[in-house]
């Protein structure tokens, strides 16, 4: 299983961003694992990409989500249990990447595909990219 953050989903969806390729290249070698989400990064990610292609690049990245990925559903002891994670890296981390955290903390999920080095160094998580 591995955890796919909000950076990765833009790159690959977005062939004009700097690490398109490099995504399409990490996309084929994570192939044939389990893939989870959040609610958290369905939103980022709808967010950031809706000026693309008069919004057709979100109804398509959308489809592909919901019909490929597990999507890890929140809710609030989850978000306790970020806020406390949060306070822990001193405000460091935003929210979102502290659900992410407590997401694979729960589900036992060692990897994530990201682009951020926030992640590095963090609750045994390995950051593939």
């Amino acid at each position: 299983m591995i955890f796919l953050d909000t950076s990765f989903i833009v790159a690959l969806a977005n062939s004009s961003d700097g690490r398109h390729q490099k995504a399409v290249n990490l996309a084929e070698k994570i192939e044939h694992e389990e893939k989870v989400i959040s609610n958290v990064i369905i939103i980022e990610v709808m967010d950031i990409l809706r000026n693309f292609k008069e919004g057709k690049l979100n109804e398509y990245v959308y489809q592909i989500i919901k019909d490929n990925f597990k999507i890890h559903e929140e809710n609030l002891a989850l978000y306790d249990d970020a806020l406390t994670t949060q306070l822990k890296y001193k405000g460091k981390l935003g929210f979102a990447d502290c659900i992410i955290i407590e997401i694979m903390k729960k589900s036992n999920i060692k990897q994530i595909a990201s682009f951020d080095k926030h992640f590095d160094g963090k609750e045994g998580i390995e950051r593939i990219f």
